[in-house]
Formats: structure tokens, sequence, C-alpha cells
């Protein structure tokens, strides 16, 4: 399934790549040299080597250490220390011990956000927010723990960082072109050329929609799908461990700290997290075995 959505995920964000061809082309000729458009005229072939590396190489770099460490800096994220370190380092024991792993390779960190969660990155990152030592106990932050490791050896964060990686170049595009149409504003008021533009950007944005709806939409809905299933086996991985009732007590408390609504038949495609009922009820029966 995995490598599905990975070849899904790269012809669905080429196909969306190319529909900026367009206002690609309009910028070229405003900026680049005649020589240099005719040179690329000359030479059949380049664009689709150009939008193949747009794509692929981002999502390439990110999994570098170096890049995963700018993204937490970033993010406001901060290494454990002290009293964090010392609860994480305690709650991480058993998921080290019982998994076979080498603890020191792990890297632990604190998001301050007054949220509860906690999540993986990359190869060997793990980020809890503060407020989880807070409302859980160490037990309950070992299957927690457990359930991101999981996420850390079945590889559904490299892919993560790959998918988010692929869409960069279209995201980099979009604010793009947000700023052309802030340009716009005022161009618009110069007789011909402003009609002109105006007239572009309509049919871009109608090109940018059907595509969005034929391409984008059916790619998310897959994207989420796929990231609910990388949860099950989150889930079944701490399970394998022996630590599934601790994972157990800590969603059931999360759950009750939040009171989450039941989501809709559309809510939950959407969502990239299953129902906290439906994990808990998977977590039991792997537990009973």
């Amino acid at each position: 399934m995995s490598a599905l959505l990975m070849i899904v995920s790269f012809v669905v964000n080429y196909l969306l790549l190319s529909l900026w061809s367009p206002f690609v082309l309009l910028l070229a000729a405003f900026f680049l040299p005649s020589d240099t458009l005719r040179s690329l005229d000359q030479s059949p072939g380049w664009e689709n080597w150009f939008l193949t590396v747009l794509v692929l190489v981002p999502g390439l770099l990110m999994q570098f250490p170096l890049f995963q460490r700018m993204m937490i800096f970033t993010s406001g994220w901060q290494k454990a220390r002290g009293t964090y370190l010392e609860v994480l380092e305690q709650a991480l024991e058993p998921v080290i011990r019982r998994g076979g792993l080498e603890g020191e390779k792990f890297h632990l960190y604190i998001n301050p956000e007054k949220s509860l969660n906690a999540c993986a990155l990359g190869d060997n990152n793990i980020i809890v927010n503060a407020p989880m030592f807070q409302y859980f106990t160490v037990d309950e932050l070992s299957g927690i723990l457990a359930h991101e490791m999981g996420h850390l050896q079945k590889g559904h964060t490299w892919k993560l960082l790959l998918l988010c990686g692929m869409s960069t170049a279209n995201r980099a595009c979009f604010r793009l072109y947000r700023l052309f149409l802030a340009f716009l504003t005022v161009l618009q008021f110069i007789p011909l050329l402003g009609f002109i533009l105006v007239f572009f950007c309509m049919v871009m944005n109608f090109i940018l929609q059907v595509g969005n709806w034929l391409l984008g939409w059916p790619l998310t809905l897959f994207n989420r799908y796929c990231a609910r299933q990388d949860e099950y086996a989150a889930d079944a991985y701490a399970c394998q461990l022996g630590l599934g009732a601790e994972l157990y007590n800590g969603l059931a408390k999360l759950d009750n700290l939040y009171h989450n609504p039941q989501l809709g038949f559309f809510g939950k495609m959407l969502s990239d997290h299953p129902a906290t009922g439906d994990r808990l009820e998977r977590i039991r029966e792997q537990i009973d075995q």
C-alpha cells in the first residue's frame, strides 16, 4: 500500500505541477532573456526532467538529518532536558528493551504547545507536548511512546516526509501565484495589458480548480486512508511489545479529556486518524489474544 501511495503521489504531484506551466511560461517571458527561451524551446523533453526533479528532490532532501533538524528548529521544539528528559527516558526504557533497540539512537524533544499530543519525525525523533507530563502517568507515556516508535520502525515517518516533499513545488507555485495576484490589483488598470492578465488569471483559476478536484482530492482521500492504516499498524506494534494495555489506558484518558465528537462519513474519510473508539476496540482485541 505504501509503495502504491508513493507512485500515485508522484504522478498526481507531477500532473498538478504541470498545470502551472502557463503561469511559469508567463513569468519566463517577462524575466528570462530571449536567447534562454529559444535554447529551452530547442531542447525537447527538458520540461519532463525539470518537473520530475521538482517533485522528487525536496522529498529526498527531507530524509537527511540536517533538514530534519531544521524542521525541528523552525517548529519551536526543544530538546528534552531536566525532569522532562528523566520521565521520557523512564517511559522509553521498556520500549527500547522489549524492541531490542539502541536507546542512544533516538532524540527526544518537547513541544511547548498546550495541546495533548505526541508525534515522530524522520528516522529517530520523538516529540511530546509539554502538557502530556501533567495528565499521563509514566506507564501511559510508555504506551504512547511505543506507538510513536511503531511509526519510526515501520517507516511511516520517512514516508510522510517524502509525501510532504513531493508537494513542496506545488505549494511554492501557489504562493508565487498569490503574490502575482496581489500585483494584478495594480496591473489590471493598465489598458489592454490589464485585460489580458485578468483573463489569463481567470483561465488559470479554472484550470487549477478542475485539476484539484480531479487529482488533488482523490490523492488526499487515499493519503488519509493510508494514514489511518498506519495508526492501526503503530498501535499493533505497541501491542506486540506487550505495551498494549498502557497504550489503551493512555488513549482512553486522551479521549475522556478531549471528549471528541463522533465524526460523520465525510469527516472520517478526511481524518488522518481512525476514531479513538475503533482504535481502542482493536487494541483490546490484541491484548486479549
